[in-house]
């Protein structure tokens, strides 16, 4: 059990799985652009896309994520040690200050995991008066596209929308290149509009469920990092 905890605790695990890590990366940076399996792999939550892709193309990531799982391991391992072991007298936040960047890097993981789970991200070309279903049941339906014109160039364009979210409720929702929508957590955006022969528009709907736990993650990293370089500056002073 010891040497267990001492491996989990290791700086030199660390290390190693970094490494392990960097190899296993630089090995799906050559395996992408050559397999056309990835050309989908944006348009889909990743655990989902996995189960379509072959193994031959996929191997590295499956060897990343469990990288990664020990990774997170070992980071709560080390930050759990951290603070078991402070020593009486010492910064209380000089020594808080690495966990806080520790936690932040578990929610990035954690964000990671739940987008990987049920994120999707697809464009559409729909017909004015169509209907579309996104993949989470949300219904949207093209009732009309806005637009102006200078000198013989559409300068601005706007869509109006019918929506129809998961609780059954109808609303309308209007959407620009510069100003998307959000149904339910579901972003919608404009990319491009196009009126003949028939009114129609370019749309994009994405879904990041685990894009808050990565706002938290992100800030506490900062926070973190922010606070031991002040710290040391004043230490060193």
């Amino acid at each position: 059990m010891n040497t267990i905890i001492r491996v989990l605790t290791s700086l030199r695990t660390t290390n190693i799985l970094t490494g392990l890590l960097i190899i296993l990366l630089v090995a799906g940076a050559f395996i992408m652009p050559t397999n056309p399996s990835y050309r989908t792999i944006n348009q889909m939550g990743l655990f989902m896309w996995l189960k379509g892709a072959p193994l031959s193309a996929t191997w590295w990531l499956y060897g990343s994520m469990a990288v990664l799982v020990l990774l997170v391991i070992n980071t709560l391992a080390c930050s759990a040690e951290s603070l078991i072991k402070k020593q009486s007298g010492r910064n209380l936040l000089l020594v808080i200050s690495p966990q806080i960047i520790h936690i932040g890097f578990c929610f990035i993981m954690l964000a990671h995991l739940i987008s990987s789970a049920s994120a999707f991200h697809l464009y559409g070309v729909l017909y004015q008066g169509a209907v579309a279903v996104l993949p989470d049941g949300q219904q949207i339906r093209l009732d009309r596209i806005n637009y102006e014109t200078s000198q013989g160039y559409i300068v601005w364009m706007e869509a109006e929308l019918g929506v129809k979210d998961r609780s059954g409720i109808d609303r309308v929702l209007k959407i620009a290149p510069n100003k998307p929508g959000l149904i339910s957590g579901v972003g919608v955006y404009l990319k491009q509009i196009s009126l003949n022969p028939v009114p129609r528009a370019l749309i994009e709907v994405s879904y990041e469920p685990g894009a808050k736990w990565a706002l938290v993650g992100g800030l506490l990293f900062a926070l973190g990092t922010v606070l031991l370089v002040i710290l040391k500056l004043i230490i060193e002073r």
